[in-house]
């Protein structure tokens, strides 16, 4: 039977309540930084997010305190469920470069596949343990310390207080680790699938219908694609402050003096090569998808007539063969690129050559191996567009990812000898792509058709010093690792790689300039002289004749000038755009 609560019973009570939320914060922060100490900072700067978060969490402890009328009990469920989620995001940031989405709840079924490539990675982090213990240990205080337990009346007017709160918080500004899955969910149930312009419909029924029809034959001359996606591959020179004893990237540099090269915008940094990927064969953006979605994760159907690079090339007599020197665990490439028309999808283990590892992954020599084993097994009356990405220089950098060194010393007075060490197994890794790219130009300088071979890096590595500092943070490269507090200059530079395309067929390389991975798949086959079908035609009358890349607030120009803001030509623009897009992908 319940009692009236002393004060210092109430009092207890009402700081535990209020104080469980916070604790649980600095707890999930502590997971995602990796620092004990740097959540209190960041609590203090974000104080929407905060905010938002404790009411969140203290309106959903508060109905379970009135149904049980137990404190330990109210806040075990709520904190084990962000603890969880907390830790999950952190090691898929670390395996993957990317947090947690509402997207990677569609591979549940792959979870033991993925476990077993990163269990390597998988060992928890002293901060994961402290922090855990935290919740442990509070959960324990409240179970020992909690001397009264309010009466049933009480408990409903707690449980209506908490409803009141719950619908006070109906969507956030700000987001922390917990409170990005809450936006996204939010933001997915609002949002429309399609639009109902007949015009757009029309327009897209054609595009769905031409897509599986017999295209416009490519030409006599038509050259074979070699197209390499290489992993986090980017112009390491170009970060402030390091001096190397010798050029760590010379056959990029040497082919770029004669071949087309300039920066690549990406629609990420730090991870997300699936997303990447599928924006070059699509020419769609990732950014205007409904929230939780990716271009991997869609309906199957969609793909089978979803108009691509790969399917117009098929259907303009290519034969088109991707290669992933992995396995298939990643992206759901299994499924998604046999049904984008790809006639031969092959992953490590189908490889026809025998390669080797180097650092964790397969090296990138032995995916040019395979490359041209590949290429020699061609048909040889048709044209090839061949494909391949790389995966040697993936994440995580460790100065024990290569058992030997680079050779190429790096000076660089903002770093010690424990972060130029884990530096070394980036600038091997991006040694070895650069020496991949030498290979191919050499092989493909011989053949005697002609040739176009693409190379680009799909985003920038995600690497963190031995403090846990991003090392663009302690270069200067970006002023903070928040990409909240970036201008569009520092962002655009963030989202920035470098490509080169190389020919060995045209007499005058085109021009430098800026690509995209929204368009450099319609700016290849504009190169190679293609014939495009009407939604590539459209692609390029329409979108890329005034953009490169749209990515949520950020938009860059077709000249690659970045920017938060957007002309009304632009924002007409991205409006048709749009519309496009999701009538593609979702009214069918």
């Amino acid at each position: 039977m319940s009692h009236a609560p002393t004060r210092r019973q109430a009092a207890f009570v009402a700081v535990a309540l209020l104080l469980s939320p916070l604790l649980t914060l600095y707890a999930t922060q502590a997971v995602w930084l990796q620092n004990l100490l740097t959540p209190f900072s960041w609590m203090a700067s974000h104080l929407p997010a905060s905010g938002l978060f404790w009411l969140l969490f203290f309106s959903l402890m508060l109905p379970l305190y009135g149904l049980t009328r137990r404190l330990f009990i109210a806040y075990l469920p709520g904190t084990g469920f962000c603890m969880t989620l907390a830790i999950i995001s952190r090691y898929k940031m670390d395996i993957n470069g990317a947090p947690l989405q509402l997207s990677d709840f569609t591979f549940v079924g792959n979870l033991g596949d993925i476990a077993g490539f990163a269990s390597d990675m998988l060992a928890p982090t002293l901060t994961v343990v402290v922090s855990v213990i935290v919740c442990i240990l509070w959960t324990v205080l409240l179970a020992v310390l909690e001397k009264w337990h309010p009466s049933g009346t009480v408990g409903f007017l707690a449980i209506a207080l908490s409803l009141a709160l719950l619908l006070s918080a109906a969507y956030p500004g700000t987001l922390g680790v917990m409170l990005g899955l809450y936006a996204a969910l939010a933001h997915r149930i609002e949002t429309e699938h399609g639009t109902g312009d007949p015009d757009i419909t029309d327009l897209v029924a054609q595009f769905r219908e031409e897509a599986n029809q017999p295209g416009t034959p490519a030409g006599e001359n038509a050259p074979d694609i070699i197209f390499l996606t290489s992993e986090s591959f980017f112009d390491i020179t170009r970060l402030p402050g390091l001096t190397f004893s010798e050029d760590p990237l010379p056959n990029f540099h040497r082919l770029a003096e004669t071949c087309t090269d300039g920066l690549f915008i990406s629609d990420t940094y730090g991870g997300g090569t699936g997303h990447v990927e599928m924006e070059m064969f699509t020419g769609l953006t990732s950014s205007l998808l409904r929230e939780g979605d990716t271009l991997n994760t869609l309906s199957l159907s969609v793909y089978q007539d979803l108009p691509t690079t790969a399917r117009l090339l098929k259907n303009a007599g290519y034969s088109t063969v991707a290669l992933h020197s992995h396995t298939d665990e990643l992206y759901n490439r299994a499924n998604v690129l046999p049904r984008i028309g790809f006639d031969t999808v092959a992953f490590r283990e189908d490889f026809m050559t025998e390669g080797t590892e180097d650092g964790a992954y397969l090296s990138d020599a032995s995916l040019v191996q395979e490359m041209i084993a590949r290429y020699e097994s061609r048909d040889p009356s048709k044209p090839i567009f061949l494909y391949g990405l790389s995966m040697e220089n993936h994440q995580l950098y460790t100065a024990e990812k290569y058992s030997y060194p680079s050779g190429i010393d790096v000076q660089c007075d903002k770093l010690s000898q424990e972060d130029k060490a884990i530096l070394d197994s980036l600038v091997l890794g991006l040694h070895h792509a650069d020496a991949s790219l030498a290979a191919l130009v050499e092989y493909f300088s011989q053949v005697d058709r002609p040739v176009m071979l693409v190379f680009v890096g799909d985003h920038l590595p995600s690497l963190n010093l031995a403090d846990g500092t991003p090392i663009y943070t302690r270069l200067g490269y970006s002023p903070t690792p928040e990409a909240s507090d970036w201008d569009a200059d520092t962002l655009e530079n963030m989202l920035s790689t470098n490509y080169l395309i190389w020919t060995n067929y045209e007499t005058q390389a085109v021009s430098d300039h800026k690509e995209s991975c929204t368009f450099l798949g319609l700016h290849m086959l504009q190169r190679a002289g293609i014939p495009l079908n009407q939604y590539f035609t459209w692609l390029a009358d329409h979108a890329a004749n005034q953009m490169l890349l749209s990515r949520n607030r950020f938009f860059a120009d077709e000249n690659g000038v970045g920017s938060y803001t957007t002309t009304p030509e632009q924002a007409a623009m991205l409006e048709t755009y749009t519309a496009m897009e999701r009538n593609l992908l979702y009214n069918r």
